[in-house]
């Protein structure tokens, strides 16, 4: 009896370390991650919000024009390839990113 309980616990111990071990190791890669790709801009995500809600494109073009990432030809481009795209379920919002994404030929904003 004495067995069991002595290798229950030693196998409990050998896992909380390996637990321990795997969520250090997480954190790490996050921090990694968060300092790689801090250059998000989020007003990508409230014109998108925005184009979801039905604004119309010209407040949608202004707040895309005080964007460092875009200009005018991507902003027209990403204005054609999303606004047919308007009437589906959530506004058109994936579409407007996805629109986004294509636009800047890198895939940054989900």
């Amino acid at each position: 009896m004495n067995e069991i309980l002595r290798m229950t616990g030693l196998i409990l111990t050998v896992l909380v370390v390996l637990y321990s071990v795997k969520k250090i190791y997480d954190f790490i890669d996050m921090r990694k991650m968060v300092q790689r790709d801090i250059y998000e801009n989020y007003e990508i995500y409230r014109a998108a919000q925005k184009f979801a809600f039905g604004t119309p494109v010209d407040e949608i073009t202004e707040i895309l024009t005080n964007s460092y990432e875009l200009d005018d030809n991507q902003i027209k481009e990403t204005m054609l390839l999303a606004l047919p795209h308007r009437t589906d379920p959530d506004g058109g919002y994936l579409a407007f990113i996805k629109a986004i994404n294509r636009v800047l030929g890198q895939e940054i904003y989900y």
